[in-house]
């Protein structure tokens, strides 16, 4: 477990709902989050929750694997600042996920509810009511954006894989998209398979065909480069 630092930034008034993960690419599960994120707000007045925040996390280790990490942060950006389905949302990056919460404290907003794959918001909020404290030392109560731990995925477990090439043959013969089962490994698997029209869909850019053309030609390319890599 990674310690705050002497440096850290301390508590903030400002407070935030927050996101927290690779979005390697970004689907419409994240999207899904994004306005999940924006209702909670507006349904807890009593949290006193100022803006949902986005925490892209490209770790250097895990950067280095194209296969899994093909977009860089800077894309990853762009892209969903491009899509039109984060407006009112603010975006950061960081190195980790606990640096993710400092990264938030850092632009003056403190993180108190967060949205996470069921995988990792249990251990986030673990870890805020152990470390993110009020300046006097007590503890501040932390929540859960919940309903959408599947949708806030990067990746469903590996045991999946079978359930998710089924779905991307399903959608390839025209079923209706569940977003329950997009995940960054479904996009990805997509690019592989050369499935431009449900990587669009996949990744929410269905009505935006020149940018999700864009996305899916750039994951290409980083995957190609990788293989040619461990080819010579």
């Amino acid at each position: 477990m990674e310690h705050l630092s002497e440096a850290s930034v301390g508590p903030q008034k400002s407070r935030a709902a927050v996101m927290v993960g690779r979005l390697n690419p970004p689907t419409a599960g994240h999207y899904k989050c994004m306005d999940a994120m924006k209702a909670f707000i507006r349904e807890n007045p009593d949290l006193n929750l100022h803006v949902p925040i986005v925490v892209i996390v490209d770790g250097e280790k895990t950067s280095q694997d194209k296969t899994k990490n093909p977009l860089s942060a800077e894309d990853r950006v762009k892209f969903i600042q491009a899509s039109g389905k984060a407006n009112g949302v603010q975006i950061l990056t960081a190195k980790s996920g606990f640096k993710a919460f400092e990264e938030v404290r850092k632009n003056g907003y403190e993180p108190i509810a967060i949205a996470a794959g069921s995988d990792r918001a249990d251990k986030y909020l673990d870890m805020l009511d152990k470390y993110f404290v009020n300046a006097d030392g007590e503890q501040v109560k932390h929540v859960k954006v919940d309903g959408l731990q599947r949708e806030c995925q990067d990746d469903k477990p590996k045991n999946n894989r079978t359930t998710m090439e089924k779905a991307l043959e399903d959608l390839k013969k025209g079923s209706v998209l569940d977003v329950s089962e997009v995940s960054g490994s479904m996009a990805r698997r997509a690019v592989e398979l050369g499935y431009a029209d449900e990587f669009a869909q996949i990744v929410g850019l269905e009505n935006k065909p020149r940018l999700a053309q864009l996305m899916f030609n750039k994951i290409k390319s980083s995957i190609g480069e990788k293989e040619e890599d461990g080819a010579v």
